[in-house]
C-alpha cells in the first residue's frame, strides 16, 4: 500500500476544514475559498518540499472512454509531466464495487513547482459551470513531511497524518476554520477544547427530542431547501464568561452578548446553515455551556430562503 493509501485509510489524526462559507456569495465566496484552502497548504509545506500531486479518476472498468487528467496545466515546469505515472486501483469510494475501478495519476514535484492558485481554482469550480475544472479527486500528499492534504470541493479540505503533533501547529492555527460539524470529534482527538466534556445519554435524548418537536412546529420541510440563520442563547457566568466567549469566537458562529444580568451574561451564536444539522450545533452549544458552567436556553431560527 502506498503512503498515499495509508494516509488516506489508516490515519488516525485528521482535520476537516471549513472553506466556503455559506453567508457569502459570488466573488466573496470564492475568494474565501480560495484564501482558506492556499493558507493551510501553504502553512503545512515548504517551498523545496517534495510534492507528490495525485488525481485520482474513477470510471467503469469496461469504459473504452476513460477520462485523463490534464495535469500538465498544474504545473510550472512542463517538461516534469514526462514523470507522470499511472495506476490502476479498485474504486476508491467502495473497493468492494467491481463494476468500477479508479486510476491514479501522480507526478512529484517541488511545491514550488506547482500552480497552486490555479489548482486551487479549479477545485473549488468542480461543482459549478465554471472554468477551469478539475475531474475526479486531488491530492497533495508532502512527501518531505508526510502530511496529506486534500481538498474535496469549495466546501472543505483535509488534512492527515500518521501523529498528531504534526498537525498540532494547523489545529491551534486555524482553530476558528475547522468544520463545526466534526469540532467535537476533532477536539477529542486533540484531547483539547471539549474532549472531556459529555451529556449524559439521558440529557442527548432529552436533547434531540426536543429538537425534533421545535423542528416540526416551524413546519419547515428538511427534504427541501431549509437554509436557516439558527441562533443559540447559552447563560454563562460572568466569572467564566471571557474565557468562554474567547472559544467559543473559535468557532463558525457568529457571537454576540444580549444583554447583562447581576452575575451572568447572555451569549447568542447564530450560524447560517441548513435546519436539518441543528442536532450538532445544540449538541457543541450544550458542551460549552457545561464546560463553562452555563446554561443552555436552547434555539431559535430566521427563514433564510
Amino acid at each position: 500500500m502506498s503512503l498515499l493509501d495509508k494516509l488516506k485509510k489508516n490515519s488516525n489524526c485528521w482535520i476537516r476544514f471549513e472553506l466556503g462559507l455559506n453567508h457569502l456569495e459570488g466573488k466573496e465566496y470564492f475568494k474565501e475559498v480560495h484564501h482558506r484552502s492556499t493558507t493551510i497548504f501553504n502553512f503545512l509545506s515548504d517551498e523545496n518540499d517534495d510534492i507528490l500531486t495525485t488525481v485520482c479518476i474513477s470510471n467503469p472498468v469496461d469504459s473504452k472512454k476513460a477520462k485523463r487528467p490534464n495535469m500538465k496545466r498544474f504545473i510550472k515546469n512542463k517538461k516534469l509531466i514526462y514523470s507522470l505515472k499511472c495506476n490502476t486501483l479498485a474504486f476508491e469510494f467502495d473497493e468492494e464495487n467491481t463494476e468500477m475501478e479508479t486510476r491514479q495519476y501522480s507526478l512529484k514535484v517541488k511545491k514550488h513547482d506547482i500552480r497552486l492558485g490555479y489548482l486551487i481554482q479549479s477545485i473549488g469550480y468542480t461543482d459549478f459551470s465554471r472554468k477551469p475544472r478539475v475531474d475526479g479527486s486531488v491530492y497533495l500528499l508532502n512527501l518531505t513531511k508526510k502530511i496529506l492534504f486534500h481538498m474535496y470541493d469549495d466546501r472543505g479540505c483535509d488534512v492527515y497524518s500518521f501523529e498528531k503533533e504534526e498537525l498540532l501547529p494547523v489545529y491551534h492555527k486555524f482553530r476558528n476554520w475547522i468544520l463545526d460539524f466534526n469540532r467535537i470529534q476533532i477536539d477529542r482527538m486533540f484531547e483539547q477544547g471539549l474532549f472531556n466534556i459529555y451529556e449524559t445519554l439521558e440529557d442527548t435524548e432529552k436533547r434531540i427530542l426536543l429538537n425534533q418537536k421545535k423542528v416540526k412546529e416551524t413546519e419547515i420541510n428538511l427534504h427541501l431547501v431549509n437554509t436557516c440563520y439558527i441562533t443559540h442563547e447559552i447563560e454563562l457566568p460572568k466569572e467564566t464568561a471571557e474565557e468562554s466567549i474567547r472559544e467559543i469566537e473559535q468557532t463558525g458562529f457568529e457571537i454576540s452578548l444580549e444583554y447583562m444580568l447581576s452575575d451572568s451574561i447572555i451569549l447568542r451564536a447564530t450560524k447560517k446553515e441548513a435546519l436539518a444539522l441543528v442536532d450538532y450545533q445544540t449538541e457543541l452549544m450544550s458542551l460549552y455551556s457545561r464546560k463553562y458552567k452555563g446554561k443552555y436556553n436552547g434555539w431559535s431560527i430566521t427563514k433564510a430562503f
